[in-house]
């Protein structure tokens, strides 16, 4: 079942709610919201949703909030996030920006972060850039470059993970027909 309310303004929002027909069983209840505006020449839009599933044991809860500003040529995302299952507690945050030159290339950049602190020590960072360049009309190459770092210093409920870390770059290419 779900419900969206007709839009207000630049506020649309909704609600639903999923019986996975057994008692005691995984029900759904899902919202969000999202709320765009222009003011001073920026495009701003700010959304949040949350999603809750029952669970024999500890329920599902997932939260994000996300916050965009558009102006002109450049386009900021910064975004936080939330979830909580049995022997999970994670934090999430990422901040991203782009700028489109004028040239077809756009550039980009982002950070992220996420933190678990039911399992000690585990935490995961990501950090990168992306250079986006139009070809010709319907091809577009894309380099990306990454850093990433997974630290975790206990055992947790699947055993001792393996920390990790490095670089990847990647060259794509995307043709459209």
């Amino acid at each position: 079942i779900s419900y969206h309310l007709p839009a207000m303004g630049g506020l649309t929002s909704g609600i639903s709610f999923a019986d996975s027909g057994a008692a005691g069983g995984s029900d759904k209840t899902t919202y969000g919201l999202r709320y765009g505006m222009s003011a001073g020449g920026a495009d701003l839009t700010l959304g949040y949703s949350a999603n809750s599933t029952e669970a024999t044991t500890v329920d599902i809860d997932e939260t994000n909030l996300g916050l965009k500003v558009a102006s002109g040529d450049i386009t900021m995302i910064l975004a936080k996030g939330k979830y909580e299952a049995s022997d999970e507690d994670r934090d999430n945050t990422g901040v991203a920006v782009s700028f489109a030159m004028p040239n077809g290339m756009t550039l980009g950049a982002y950070t992220f972060k996420s933190e678990d602190d039911l399992d000690v020590g585990e935490k995961f960072t990501r950090t990168g850039a992306e250079v986006e360049y139009s070809i010709a009309s319907g091809l577009t190459a894309y380099i990306n470059m990454d850093d990433y770092d997974y630290e975790v210093t206990a055992a947790n409920h699947e055993g001792t993970p393996t920390a990790d870390n490095g670089t990847i770059t990647q060259l794509t290419i995307q043709a459209e027909f």
